[in-house]
């Protein structure tokens, strides 16, 4: 007998869309489990993202990438709050997102296992590089406009600094005055691209740079690694603990993890970020192995965190 899940179709945005997109699928070829998205079907486990919109008393497994740090956005923890509190194990995206959230919300999260997001490698594999995109390159994706947290001025900057015969693209929305101003650089917008042609474009280059302030399991950087690319991380969130040795990571952050507002979050000397492109490029160029963030590998252990839920019912 298989178990049947929950697991929401709501139009999620950012991240966790993309991450939903992709362990929906994944999770259905697991023989042991039945996905459903029908909340009024008779399912034995919710699997649930950030927050618990259902009132049911079946076992929730609870995804948290995450929760509000800044003084002024604290209550909007509260539906976090109490989906932890209902919720039979909480599944954390990185290590970094289990002590911000234990730190931050104050709450019991005895019960918790840390599972890293995922992509199909095969999928991966099956894309042709973009023929048009400079060898050797490096690329940086994001949703970049009115997102200081992703530090594009910064990175920019940096990559100028860095003065290197190399090329940077850039993937998702920009703001137009940018295209004017680095016109004449080795520096190029390619907007937003589809899935496809995201992965087609690092296939072709050697580097991603990913500077985000707070980033709890980055889906574009486990797009970097799957296509074998070195990366430029900061140290403050959960990338680091993807990058592992396929990278360099600027130590430039720190945090007590108590609430407070960030400011001047884009203002990384340019300085510091170049003596890291050139620490990056020094790097021994190689296309890891990274069966670790393989979907398949992430959805058996969402599988194994449903069978633990589903047998405290």
């Amino acid at each position: 007998m298989s178990i049947k899940v929950f697991l929401q179709k709501a139009a999620f945005r950012g991240g966790p869309r993309v991450f939903s997109e992709r362990i929906r699928p994944a999770l259905k070829k697991c023989q042991e489990i039945k996905i459903t998205g029908d909340p009024k079907s008779n399912f034995d486990v919710e699997l649930c993202f950030i927050k618990s919109k259902l009132k049911s008393s079946k076992p929730m497994v609870l995804r948290i990438d995450g929760c509000y740090y800044q003084p002024k956005r604290l209550q909007n923890n509260i539906p976090i709050i109490q989906s932890i509190k209902k919720s039979k194990i909480i599944i954390f995206q990185s290590e970094f997102s289990r002590k911000q959230v234990q730190k931050i919300t104050k709450c019991n999260t005895a019960n918790n296992i840390v599972i890293h997001n995922g992509i199909d490698v095969n999928w991966v594999d099956s894309i042709k590089p973009d023929k048009k995109i400079i060898p050797g390159s490096f690329v940086a994706s994001a949703n970049w406009k009115r997102r200081d947290n992703k530090r594009p001025k910064s990175m920019m900057s940096g990559f100028m600094e860095a003065s290197i015969d190399r090329h940077l693209y850039i993937i998702g929305k920009t703001h137009g005055e940018w295209r004017e101003k680095y016109k004449n650089t080795n520096i190029h917008f390619l907007g937003e691209l589809n899935a496809n042609d995201s992965i087609s474009v690092m296939k072709s280059c050697q580097y991603m740079i990913h500077l985000c302030h707070i980033d709890s399991c980055p889906n574009s950087v486990i797009e970097g690694l799957a296509c074998g690319l070195n990366i430029l991380c900061t140290n403050l969130g959960g990338t680091k603990e993807l990058v592992k040795n396929d990278g360099i990571v600027l130590d430039i952050d720190q945090w007590d993890f108590k609430p407070r507002p960030f400011n001047n979050i884009d203002s990384v000397s340019p300085s510091i970020i170049a003596k890291g492109i050139h620490k990056l490029i020094k790097l021994r160029v190689q296309r890891s192995d990274r069966k670790d963030l393989d979907i398949s590998t992430c959805a058996k252990k969402y599988l194994e965190t449903i069978k633990i839920a589903y047998d405290k019912k």
